[in-house]
């Protein structure tokens, strides 16, 4: 599956997860991308940077439980009562302790239900999709900026990796594992991931890569104001009714800013390929259907359709599914068709070169 495709789908599945409080749709979108991560394309590399977001995953989740059990919560089921100090009023409500309501977990439940979903996406992503291909699909415009991004996302597999070759060197000499062992081998690994990653940045930096002429001084303005024209638009659109002409005259004045700038630094940064990653018609339509799906989640959500929003503190009702946003919850899936009639070949896609000094020839 191409790049495009691949990033498409995280954007999706990162707009369906943040628009709905809904747990029926969270857990469908959660066994979707589950499914999508048993089928998707990946290195010894990618399966362990996704069982360690997995992990990072389910102790968030852990911990939102923690966190809604220690402050107390408000609600008509209460669970349990903790023992707690009394805290001022004049520190805006902070408790500590008090009763915990079965609305209070439902609500930490939910939240820690997105975050999972979201970084489940992300390690299938890390695991499928190489820092190298993302880097060559991207638009000329933001070449700068996904080079810093490719260069942290080689961060945790190489964490990863130098925490195994430390695990087995640590075994042969006879050192205990478990949890005692875990310390460790965290200092090491994330040590060695961050020389690594400083030696990719330099060796990248030497080739020339990320070198462009700098912008011209409309085009960073124009970038600048783009912010502030779409913050007066929201601003506008949402607080005040009678402005909704002059918001919508923010985002068009919004948006040939931020074109404008665009097509500035498109053409100041040029790239010459070795090899183009041909985007193939179905793909480029998943794509876009993608962002259809994201863009239609938002718009449910804002204008409350398909039971998207959920509120457990109304009396822990039952939560609803409807046709509309059980199939937008459902749609976090849609890999799995592109996976299986085609788009995987049984093997992972060959290892890029990795752009490190000792690549150098």
């Amino acid at each position: 599956m191409h790049t495009a495709a691949w990033c498409a789908w995280v954007a999706m599945v990162m707009a369906l997860a943040l628009s709905t409080t809904n747990p029926l749709y969270l857990a469908v979108i959660l066994l979707g991308v589950l499914l999508v991560a048993a089928l998707a394309p990946r290195t010894q590399a990618g399966v362990m940077s996704f069982r360690a977001l997995g992990v990072f995953g389910v102790a968030m989740f852990g911990i939102s439980l923690v966190i809604a059990t220690i402050n107390g919560n408000y609600g008509d089921h209460i669970l349990f009562t903790i023992p707690g100090p009394d805290v001022p009023s004049w520190l805006g409500g902070l408790r500590l302790g008090g009763p915990v309501s079965a609305e209070g977990l439902a609500a930490a439940a939910i939240r820690g239900l997105a975050i999972l979903s979201i970084l489940l996406a992300f390690g299938v992503f890390n695991g499928a999709v190489s820092p190298q291909r993302v880097l060559r699909s991207t638009p000329a415009a933001l070449f700068q900026a996904s080079l810093v991004v490719t260069i942290g996302l080689t961060l945790l597999p190489a964490s990863i990796e130098d925490m195994r070759r430390v695990r087995e060197m640590r075994a042969l000499r006879g050192a205990r594992g478990g949890l005692r062992g875990l310390p460790p081998l965290v200092v090491p690994a994330v040590i060695g991931g961050l020389e690594r990653s400083m030696r990719l940045a330099e060796a990248m930096e030497a080739r020339g890569y990320g070198a462009a002429p700098e912008l011209p001084r409309r085009a960073r303005y124009a970038a600048a104001l783009s912010a502030p024209l779409a913050i007066a638009a929201a601003w506008s659109w949402f607080y005040r009714d009678d402005w909704r002409a002059i918001a919508m005259a923010c985002v068009l004045l919004a948006a040939l800013c931020l074109g404008y700038w665009w097509r500035t630094a498109a053409r100041l940064h040029r790239t010459t390929r070795l090899t183009a990653e041909p985007l193939p018609m179905v793909d480029r339509a998943l794509a876009w259907g993608a962002l259809g799906v994201a863009a239609a989640a938002v718009a449910c959500r804002a204008a409350g359709l398909g039971g998207m929003t959920y509120n457990p503190f109304a009396g822990l009702p039952a939560p609803e599914f409807t046709v509309v946003g059980g199939g937008l919850a459902l749609m976090a899936a849609w890999p799995v068709a592109r996976l299986a009639l085609g788009g995987r070949s049984g093997k992972a896609a060959p290892a890029e070169r990795q752009l490190a000094p000792e690549a150098a020839p």
